[in-house]
């Protein structure tokens, strides 16, 4: 008997280290009827029968009733005229009654005589997933409850700071007589700026939260790149000139050919807070806006010969909250919000937003995005983002 599984071990492709021990894996081969002609040794602790015992049963009689399916098409993959050289598959081990057998991963490759498995046990990989999706969903419902209880308190504050703004503009406006004092005029306008300040970064929070739990909607319609920057250009344009920049923008829709779908809110959102921080943090130069195509992506840049940022600060920027510096070159304060909600926007709309920047040289803002050819008479389709519906019209531009 030992001579003969000698003899059918050396037939085989693997050494007689593998056959000993197998790595805590099952090896086998088979015949072309599926019988076992030889097993390694922890064949007893895997499938509960000695590898002796196994010679000449079925590869069958080891698989639980319920997965026995999926064993009759990994056969019929690798036995097949012209079939696969190797197919794996997730099963149970059959077990006594009343017990539950070993999760393994089966795998099946054809040799000349019939074929070969490996056996392997995943309970742990399983017990790893199990936990993993776990944390996942116990994070994505911590993210909602959170989100909720944003939105609930953004709520009660937004009414009084209304009422807050409101007032202070009265005031300031002197709309039921005249002030005694200036300062309570330069108060009042504090107090409304401040109003505007707070209720701006609401917005941001919301937004950002939105964006995180990817429950931002994405509306995608024909839009021109070219007009989009140009409408931010027009909107940055006085700040800039107040500040003593040029601010100009190189490129245009010949260069990107025809109109692409584009969500030009969110885009619009991301390319005015690129700017802004720009125009925050550059005392003197240009800041130029860039457009082009590069392959199945649309290309947006935002680069500034601005105060840059170091190697640390770079690798930080862009989480919430976390600013490279704590004011701007002319005293302007930011919440450090901005970075964070446009890169959330950015994956979004399936794209992405990465930065470059040196100390001293500047900062380049890199806005890419899914390039969709909005070319056809009709196109009417509806897809899906994550879990963002996608609404999709075409029309000639």
């Amino acid at each position: 008997m030992f001579d003969s599984l000698k003899t059918r071990r050396r037939s085989q492709a693997w050494t007689s280290q593998e056959w000993l021990s197998g790595g805590g894996d099952v090896l086998a081969a088979h015949g072309p009827d599926g019988r076992f002609l030889v097993a390694s040794e922890g064949a007893a602790a895997m499938f509960g029968l000695p590898a002796e015992k196994l010679i000449g049963a079925p590869i069958m009689d080891v698989v639980a009733t319920g997965d026995q399916e999926k064993l009759l098409s990994a056969l019929g993959q690798v036995a097949a005229p012209g079939g696969r050289d190797q197919v794996s598959f997730d099963c149970r081990t059959r077990a006594r009654p009343g017990h539950v057998g070993q999760m393994v991963e089966i795998s099946l490759s054809r040799t000349g005589s019939g074929f070969r498995s490996v056996t392997r046990n995943i309970e742990h990989r399983l017990e790893r997933e199990t936990v993993a999706k776990t944390r996942a969903e116990q994070e994505i419902q911590a993210t909602m409850r959170r989100r909720d209880q944003l939105a609930n308190v953004s709520h009660e504050i937004r009414t009084p700071l209304n009422a807050v703004i409101g007032f202070a503009d009265a005031i300031y406006g002197e709309q039921f007589g005249p002030l005694s004092n200036d300062r309570y005029r330069d108060y009042a306008r504090i107090i409304h700026d401040s109003g505007q300040h707070l209720l701006s970064l609401l917005s941001d929070i919301l937004d950002l939260s939105k964006a995180e739990a990817n429950e931002t909607p994405l509306q995608l319609e024909p839009e021109d790149p070219a007009e989009l920057i140009r409408f931010c250009v027009d909107i940055m344009q006085l700040r800039a000139s107040e500040a003593g920049l040029t601010l100009r923008f190189d490129g245009g829709s010949d260069q990107l050919g025809d109109r692409v779908f584009l969500d030009a809110k969110i885009v619009r959102q991301i390319i005015l807070n690129l700017l802004s921080n720009a125009l925050k943090f550059t005392e003197k130069g240009e800041i130029t806006l860039a457009s082009k195509r590069e392959g199945e992506s649309l290309v947006m840049t935002v680069s500034d010969t601005g105060v840059g940022m170091s190697p640390d600060d770079l690798s930080r920027v862009g989480r919430r909250f976390h600013q490279a510096r704590s004011e701007g070159v002319r005293g302007a304060r930011g919440t450090g919000i901005g970075l964070s909600l446009s890169k959330a926007l950015a994956r979004v709309h399936g794209g992405e937003l990465t930065l470059m920047s040196r100390l001293g040289e500047g900062t380049t803002a890199t806005l890419r995005l899914p390039y969709r050819p909005a070319q056809e008479d009709k196109v009417s389709a509806t897809g899906s983002s994550g879990d963002n519906v996608v609404a999709l019209t075409a029309h000639r531009p």
